[in-house]
């Protein structure tokens, strides 16, 4: 690893729903002393070239994503992301997972402006085709920003955005992908599969249900867990780690950084308040020992 930097390896750009562009991201990394990275778009590798072809000086680059999944517990369906890293991208079982996710948000999208489109009779069609309807994002808003940029009237405005309140958009029931099938589709394409952010779901006050999942995901072949991230305190990290170390798992770190405004203050790299600044992983150890990992070609 390059000397006296730190770790980042859950951050969004604007490939999904991140404000920023990998470019844009990269630099930001390299501001906060961030020598391992990698960008993990939502059920997406759209930015991935750009993070290649950009990756600064004395940075190691890791191809990341972060699939939207769900495990059974306890006779329900519970909501869960799974990072996945060191991907083969150009794997076939990989990328029909990918195109999967692709063609249910093109879905999603189409069938929100059309309802939209049934609620006020008429849509600005030039400046509705620019939007990005592959891009996993919050869809409403990206509407909502359309409108205004073509003029609609404050009154009207305010009426969609009243309708978005009650209709608030959603990819639907049937978005997230069987955790067994994004788990075998990361390791078929020789990546590691790791458990994001335990802490910052819903369900991550009852811990023993926490546990529970954790225990699930390691008999089904993950390779680890985000036991550094923003959303978590210290105690949060060492008994996460204690889990861990049970289980016989990697683990890893990620801030989760989206974007400056309208945010708690995460910052990559550094996470809420500093309470990231993680030097090593036992994740990052195990991918500089295979090498799988990508830097700046001269």
């Amino acid at each position: 690893m390059p000397e006296d930097k730190i770790i980042d390896l859950h951050v969004h750009s604007n490939n999904s729903d991140g404000a920023f562009s990998p470019k844009q991201l990269i630099n930001l990394a390299s501001n906060n002393n961030v020598g391992i990275f990698s960008i993990t778009d939502h059920d997406s590798i759209s930015g991935l070239n750009e993070f290649k072809n950009n990756i600064s000086e004395n940075m190691l680059g890791i191809n990341g994503i972060e699939f939207s999944s769900y495990i059974y517990d306890e006779n329900q369906i519970i909501k869960i992301h799974i990072l996945g890293y060191c991907f083969d991208e150009k794997n076939l079982l990989f990328q029909s997972l990918v195109n999967e996710m692709k063609y249910k948000r093109i879905n999603a999208h189409l069938k929100s402006l059309n309802e939209l489109k049934s609620k006020i009779g008429m849509l600005p069609e030039e400046e509705i085709r620019k939007l990005d309807i592959t891009r996993y994002c919050w869809f409403d808003r990206e509407v909502i920003k359309c409108l205004e940029t073509a003029g609609f009237k404050t009154e009207l405005l305010d009426e969609i955005r009243n309708y978005y309140k009650i209709n608030r958009f959603s990819y639907g029931i049937d978005y997230e992908l069987d955790v067994r099938k994004v788990i075998d589709a990361i390791h078929l394409a020789g990546g590691y599969v790791v458990f994001a952010h335990p802490m910052a779901y819903k369900f991550s006050t009852d811990r023993d249900m926490v546990k529970r999942i954790i225990g699930k995901l390691s008999v089904m072949g993950i390779d680890g867990i985000e036991i550094y991230q923003s959303d978590c305190t210290q105690r949060d990290t060492l008994w996460l780690k204690a889990i861990t170390d049970d289980n016989n798992l990697l683990y890893s770190v990620g801030s989760d950084f989206h974007r400056n405004v309208n945010s708690d203050g995460r910052k990559i790299g550094l996470g809420i308040e500093n309470n990231l600044c993680i030097s090593e992983t036992t994740l990052t150890n195990e991918i500089i020992k295979s090498k799988k990992y990508f830097k700046k070609v001269n």
